[in-house]
């Protein structure tokens, strides 16, 4: 469970029990205040945060007043909704891409991932921002680093300049005159990972800053080291004038809550969250965004820019047409499955329509299961047979599928029969949407599709 799970769960069901009445008292704002100081606590925020945002909470909670029609436990969620965002620094913070080519310099401990979230980066700008990144190799000093990156860079197709062992300096200099001469807009110099405390190597990315003139100095810090996070980021800060964090991993631990500290507590804004391995796990920081997440009120802005990024337009309307011919398959249901995988997992997904406090956890697991199962058995069928379902009664065609996909006959008919459960929904849907009714689609009171 990550931290963002661990607090939505605890803080909003804090707000929910203490505050039933109509109105804000004393009483149910300081027990839902003491508990909320203890879910952040324990998800590792830093205890001077914790004081000041439980206090701006109870300065405005016990001055304030109900707006007409707004239950309290809504009102008292507004209030902390807002001071959140404010701890987490109110606004986006975006790269600056103004010059041409723009240097960032990613700087940070070492194991902290920095040379895969330079990578990500570079994906990142290329996509949304149509850049055309050059990834520069000067980590010198751990053994397969520069190695590392060239494969990377290999496998997501952005290049990557190096020169080994020379001087890293050098290397940075004759990387952004290469830039310039390729068309190379933005220029990412993944350095070596060090210490804080390590003079020798902190005064060389001193002078590598000096030399590049960068227009981001980037601290990538991993989520899960806990308070020394504040300690880590000031240490760089005070050298090398960081331009914004760049927060890894947060993904793995209920107790990275002190990424919530860094914005308040250093100054500098979070620029960019990792929550994966993959490549595409890198986002810019909406510290609303967060603040909706923390309170386990979904986050659909970024649900949408996800389907945006990676649902097939085309193929879903090709879905929706055939859907309304009556002509809905597992060959659709086998495209549709195709695309949920593109987003996130559905856990992810339900976190960002704020439904994962409606599920539990062994609900959601058990329907991720059975879309990678499903989708293993449906890749084992042939076209004909996903077009027309009634051909898998043949046990012929039973057996082969089945082997050929390495399940079982009991995972075979699971698929079958939610197949069929859906295809029913599925044209009861259709029938009321062209008679002009609203039908009760899946998560507003509905079962979902088939046995999901």
């Amino acid at each position: 469970m990550g931290f963002g799970d661990f607090l939505s769960k605890r803080m909003k069901r804090s707000i929910e029990k203490n505050i039933q009445k109509s109105t804000l008292t004393n009483e149910n704002i300081a027990e839902t205040l003491k508990e909320i100081r203890l879910a952040l606590l324990e998800a590792d925020v830093s205890v001077d945060v914790v004081k000041e945002l439980i206090s701006r909470i109870k300065t405005k909670a016990e001055g304030g007043y109900i707006q007409e029609g707004v239950k309290a436990h809504q009102q008292m969620v507004k209030l902390v909704h807002d001071e959140l965002i404010e701890i987490l620094g109110k606004e986006l913070a975006p790269l600056d891409l103004g010059k041409k080519p723009t240097v960032i310099m990613m700087v940070g401990l070492q194991g902290s991932g920095k040379t895969t979230t330079a990578n990500k980066l570079a994906n990142l700008v290329r996509k949304k921002n149509s850049k055309n990144p050059l990834l520069v190799g000067l980590d010198i000093y751990r053994p397969g680093a520069i190695d590392q990156l060239v494969e990377l860079g290999h496998q997501s197709n952005i290049p990557v300049f190096e020169k080994g062992k020379q001087d890293p300096i050098k290397t940075a200099k004759q990387a952004i005159e290469y830039a310039n001469q390729n068309n190379h807009d933005v220029v990412i110099l993944d350095t070596a990972g060090r210490l804080q405390i390590d003079k020798d190597l902190m005064n060389e990315l001193n002078e590598l800053r000096k030399q590049t003139n960068p227009s981001e100095i980037l601290l990538v810090v991993d989520g899960m080291i806990g308070q020394e996070i504040i300690n880590v980021t000031n240490e760089f800060n005070r050298l090398l004038k960081l331009t914004g964090v760049i927060v890894t991993k947060l993904d793995g631990d209920a107790r990275g809550g002190a990424t919530l500290s860094i914005s308040h507590m250093t100054k500098l804004p979070i620029k960019f969250i990792g929550e994966g391995e993959g490549i595409k796990a890198l986002a810019p920081f909406y510290p609303k965004r967060m603040a909706d997440r923390l309170l386990g009120m979904g986050d659909i802005e970024t649900l949408y820019e996800k389907a945006i990024e990676n649902i097939d337009e085309r193929s879903i309307q090709k879905t929706m047409k055939r859907m309304f011919m009556g002509q809905y398959d597992m060959e659709d249901l086998r495209n549709q499955l195709v695309q949920v995988a593109k987003m996130d997992n559905l856990g992810g997904i339900l976190k960002m329509l704020g439904g994962q406090n409606k599920v539990n956890e062994d609900q959601i697991n058990d329907a991720q299961r059975k879309l990678v199962v499903f989708s293993i058995l449906m890749d084992s069928m042939t076209l004909k047979e996903r077009r027309d379902p009634r051909l898998l009664k043949g046990l012929t065609r039973k057996s082969r599928i089945i082997k050929g996909s390495g399940r079982n006959e009991k995972e075979f008919n699971e698929l079958v029969n939610s197949f069929e459960k859906g295809k029913k929904q599925v044209m009861e849907m259709t029938k009321m949407m062209k008679s002009g009714k609203m039908p009760n689609f899946p998560g507003r009171g509905g079962k979902g599709f088939g046995s999901f």
